[in-house]
């Protein structure tokens, strides 16, 4: 069957306005399928560091490719580490109160971007390539004094194996068991030229994304996480901005940008309800299959973001509120 025959007999969901759709079929193995997997390849080596490494910044020793930026406690556990010689390269690990999944569902769905990152203007599919594959375009907000950036990415998100070591109680260790990715990497799409006339500067992205998996009991116990519904995410942030880039800008969005968004999606997530399986995964098996997707929840309240915004104000509220914004 034909993707437009399943529309048509209701076995895909109707593309969303938003999204610009060139899809060609499900097909297994498309023309970017070998880069996909290096980058999937990459990134889970990247994020499978130990936790050593990833939660103590400079843990690795000097063959650490990470130097300390920035770690945080409150209201939520967030440790950025700055790449030796990328400038804007970053390697993040956070802590959110929701399953993996609940959080996979949110953070790797490139339509919902907006609601959490405050650095994303605007996101669309160009083209889906098979299960879990696709083309992305994103928009960046400009921040003075620099102008605004956007990227062609190629995109993957997949439910992975991770095979690790139990931790040793101080942070030591790997993630194991049942993982969610999501990684992206620049690509050139003749399709989406540079669009120097709007004031765009064509950024190129590396080896980018989030691994989400459920934290351990070690992690819990050491960052005295209440309760046992606690994922960890390891997100890395790579790019070459192009052009200049004072080092005001990286140091906004080192130390203000990137936490503010962290804590607002993990506010966000504490108030969503818990998903058992993974909707996005679920709807681009249908997509790719022509079965029918697994029932979606409910849409959340459309000031979902903004009681986000609330809750995060509210919850950092107190004598030791950091006023620096």
């Amino acid at each position: 069957m034909t993707a437009a025959a399943a529309a048509a007999a209701g076995l895909l969901e109707p593309a969303q306005p938003q999204e610009d759709v060139d899809d060609k079929g499900a097909a297994s193995r498309h023309s970017y399928a070998e880069q996909c997997d290096a980058m999937e390849k990459m990134f889970m080596e990247m994020a499978t560091q130990t936790q050593t490494e990833a939660d103590s910044p400079g843990g690795g020793g000097n063959s650490s490719q990470w130097t300390p930026f920035l770690s945080l406690t409150d209201p939520y556990s967030i440790t950025i580490q700055g790449h030796k010689t990328k400038p804007f390269c970053f390697r993040i690990v956070f802590y959110a109160p929701t399953t993996p999944i609940t959080a996979f569902d949110l953070l790797a769905d490139v339509l919902r971007r907006h609601e959490w990152d405050e650095l994303i203007d605007s996101a669309r599919l160009v083209e889906k390539l098979g299960h879990g594959d696709a083309i992305h375009y994103i928009k960046m907000k400009a921040i003075w004094p620099t102008a605004a950036r956007d990227s062609v990415l190629l995109a993957r998100i997949t439910e992975v194996a991770i095979n690790g070591t139990a931790g040793d109680g101080g942070g030591g260790g790997r993630p194991r068991g049942r993982g969610f990715l999501n990684v992206s990497q620049s690509i050139e799409d003749s399709r989406i030229p540079e669009n120097t006339a709007a004031g765009l500067v064509r950024m190129e992205a590396g080896i980018a994304g989030q691994l989400v998996t459920e934290a351990s009991r070690e992690d819990r116990e050491r960052l005295g996480l209440v309760g046992d519904r606690w994922c960890r995410v390891v997100q890395i942030a790579d790019g070459d901005l192009k052009g200049w880039i004072p080092t005001s800008v990286l140091k906004f969005v080192a130390t203000q940008a990137l936490p503010r968004s962290l804590n607002k999606v993990c506010a966000q997530l504490a108030a969503m309800p818990v998903a058992a399986e993974s909707q996005l995964l679920a709807r681009l098996a249908a997509q790719a299959g022509g079965k029918k997707a697994a029932a979606s929840p409910p849409p959340p309240p459309r000031d979902t973001a903004a009681a986000a915004d609330s809750r995060l104000a509210a919850r950092e509220a107190g004598p030791a509120a950091d006023d620096d914004d």
